[in-house]
Parts: C-alpha cells; sequence; structure tokens
C-alpha cells in the first residue's frame, strides 16, 4: 500500500546509482534533479506538486540516473515499483499522461541537439570566414563588465558595474528560509520575492573554444541573451555575446531583471 511521506528543503530523496525501488508522486514542495560528477552536480530539472518522480527507472527497469534533492518543504505519496505499474495500467489517463512527458523529453533533446550543431556550425564559419566587427572575437585580456539594465535590478546590485574577474561567472537568487542552497555557489546573489523570476542557479558566463557564452542552468524561466531565448523550454541552452555591449535578461521577456554585459 502507498506511503505518505514528508520531506523538508535539503532532503535527499534518491542519489544517482540507487536502486529504483519505488515512485514519488508529489503532492506539494519542489524537487530539483541533478547530474551528479564528482563533487560537480548540473541542475537538468525540476518536479514539482502533481508530478511523478523516479518513474522512469521503474519503467526501464534500471538504477536512478539523477539524483533527486527537495528544494522545499513538501510531501509525496511513495508507490513500489508493482502498486506504480498497476496503476498506470488501470488509468488510462495517467498512461496518456506519461507518455506525454516522455514525447516532451525526446522533443527537448532533440531540439538542443539541433541548436548545438547549429552553433558549432556558426563557430566553424567564423572561423573559416572571420567574425564580423560587431562578433569580433574577445581575447583574454578584455574586460567583462556586468551592470543593470534597469531601475528594478540597479536598486539591488547598485548602478556601478561589476568586473568579472574570474570565469566562469554565475548569477542567481539569494535563497530564501527553509531552500536549500544552489547545486552551485553565484558569484552574483541577487534578492528576489515571490513569484520569482530568477533561479537559485540561473545563468553562466564561460568561455569556449575562444568565444564567450553565456549558458542557461536550468532556470524555471528561462534566460534571453541578445532577444534569443535559451533554457530547458527552448531550443539550446547557450548563446554567444559578441564584442560590446550584449543584454541579458533572466526571467524571460519582461522581467526586471536585465542585464548590460559589455565586453571590450
Amino acid at each position: 500500500m502507498a506511503q505518505s511521506i514528508q520531506f523538508k528543503a535539503g532532503d535527499l530523496l534518491f542519489r544517482r546509482g540507487d536502486a529504483s525501488d519505488c515512485v514519488f508522486w508529489i503532492r506539494h514542495g519542489e524537487i530539483e534533479v541533478l547530474r551528479e560528477n564528482g563533487d560537480n552536480a548540473i541542475l537538468i530539472g525540476h518536479v514539482r506538486g502533481g508530478e511523478w518522480l523516479g518513474e522512469m527507472g521503474v519503467i526501464e527497469g534500471r538504477s536512478r540516473s539523477a539524483t533527486a534533492r527537495a528544494v522545499s518543504d513538501g510531501a509525496a505519496e511513495v508507490l513500489t515499483p508493482q502498486e506504480f505499474l498497476d496503476r498506470v495500467s488501470r488509468d488510462a489517463s495517467l498512461a496518456r499522461g506519461l507518455i506525454q512527458r516522455l514525447s516532451i523529453r525526446l522533443r527537448t533533446i532533440e531540439d538542443k541537439i539541433a541548436g548545438d550543431l547549429l552553433l558549432s556550425t556558426r563557430e566553424a564559419e567564423l572561423a573559416e570566414n572571420g567574425a564580423p566587427s560587431s562578433e569580433a572575437l574577445p581575447n583574454d585580456n578584455e574586460r567583462i563588465l556586468l551592470t543593470a539594465g534597469s531601475d528594478s535590478l540597479r536598486s539591488r546590485i547598485g548602478p556601478s558595474a561589476i568586473q568579472v574577474g574570474q570565469l566562469p561567472f554565475v548569477v542567481g537568487r539569494l535563497p530564501i528560509n527553509g531552500e536549500a542552497s544552489p547545486p552551485r555557489s553565484p558569484d552574483l546573489s541577487i534578492d528576489d520575492q515571490p513569484p520569482f523570476r530568477l533561479s537559485r542557479d540561473h545563468f553562466m558566463i564561460s568561455r569556449s573554444q575562444g568565444r564567450l557564452l553565456v549558458s542557461d542552468l536550468g532556470s524555471t524561466l528561462g534566460t534571453v541573451v541578445n532577444g534569443q531565448p535559451i533554457g530547458h523550454d527552448f531550443m539550446r541552452d547557450t548563446a554567444l555575446l559578441n564584442h560590446g555591449e550584449n543584454r541579458v535578461v533572466a526571467g524571460g521577456w519582461g522581467s526586471a531583471f536585465e542585464f548590460i554585459v559589455s565586453i571590450g
């Protein structure tokens, strides 16, 4: 018979490599799903109230492929593998929902692969033909400055430019009471209030193959870089930064968390 459990922010529901010996139906609360590699952890998604957690390992008959950690306090119903499979076989709407979720995951992966291929093609073309002046390749000696692009953000981080001294540079939200610390330690943590536009680990500025880029770190609402949306709901997770002034909006279109990233 299914059991009910309570969990607190920071609790681990399972780790990557654990046996897939149960499935969680999240009643309320939020869980982050992490792919761990040594001491590093990559945020790959969130599970919230009304969603299943851990069903893939049971369906595939494999061990856990990721780690699940509570972001907030909450409650869940815990089913054995057989209880879960019996429920799926009896409930056509549940089966359709799982199929739809798998389809969305597959489409997201395909879109990300396509986006990465487009990025690689663009980088190859720039290397072969030379970058136009607006996309001149930044060098290691150029300064990277981060300033507020809106009055709301300016009131939070101040009017002065922040020099990015070391890469990668992570921007995120200050956790509120009851939330676990983010997997990464943001270099710039900014206060936000519910409903949040910023995620605790939101975006990162880094260098790859001589180019500076912005990566969305699995944020809830995504990031917009020079008008191009990136994040888990879009075709790609990264966008190149140009020489000169770039606009980066954390939290999707219309968010007050608008940054100006200047390279030069």
